[in-house]
């Protein structure tokens, strides 16, 4: 008789990913070397400088708000790029990493400077119309001035310096008042009353008052009785 060879058949245990191993991932998409955020085809829209630096076009706007006018200086290298009149929107948009970007993304969309605002306008679809997004590109907080800029401690001692200065105002808007009624208001009531500066007549006044005055006048211009 022949011998028949048993076979075992076992299943071998799935490999376990060792610890601390992870997934690959994908290309990481390029970002912004001033925010830090993605580029996309809209207010992160990637520009050229002169340098050839790239920067989002919203940091790049604030740069120039902060700065000088029609000007940018880049953070990394310090030349300056010349703005057009339109403002940073119109700066020449890196097409290199554009192409990074998602599909969607890599057609650039118009935006426009608007004041101290970047403006986009949202293509209409069936649930919305059409309608625009502004950010607004931080001048204001730039013009609060400088107690704004100071801090908490600095601005509140300011404040109470101004409420200070306030209350010394009104007392002297109090002293010069009592200055003025006692030299021009009090004189003229004199005058008003006496005829002159004094306000107490010399003598006792004549009682009679303008009767006995007119009595005394007919009474010299009568003729004697014989």
């Amino acid at each position: 008789m022949a011998q028949t060879t048993e076979v075992w058949h076992t299943q071998a245990p799935p490999q376990e990913e060792e610890e601390g191993e992870e997934p690959e991932k994908g290309p990481a998409q390029p970002e912004c070397s001033i925010c830090y955020n993605t580029y996309d085809n809209v207010f992160k829209t990637p520009k050229l400088l002169d340098c050839t630096h790239t920067f989002c076009l919203e940091c790049l706007t604030r740069l120039m708000a902060t700065g000088g006018e029609g000007e940018i200086s880049c953070p990394f290298c310090r030349r300056p790029t010349a703005v057009p009149q339109s403002g940073p929107p119109a700066l020449a948009t890196s097409r290199e990493v554009l192409c990074k970007l998602p599909t969607h993304q890599q057609q650039e969309e118009s935006v426009w400077l608007e004041g101290e605002r970047l403006c986009y306008k949202l293509p209409p679809n069936p649930e919305s119309p059409a309608f625009c997004v502004c950010i607004d590109i931080g001048a204001a907080k730039q013009a609060a001035g400088p107690d704004a800029q100071a801090g908490p401690g600095r601005a509140g001692g300011r404040g109470a310096l101004a409420r200070l200065s306030d209350w010394k105002r009104l007392v002297l808007f109090v002293v010069l008042t009592a200055l003025l009624v006692v030299v021009v208001l009090w004189p003229l009531q004199c005058i008003f009353r006496t005829g002159t500066l004094r306000c107490v007549r010399r003598g006792m006044p004549d009682m009679g008052g303008p009767l006995s005055t007119a009595a005394a006048t007919i009474s010299t211009l009568e003729p004697p009785h014989h």
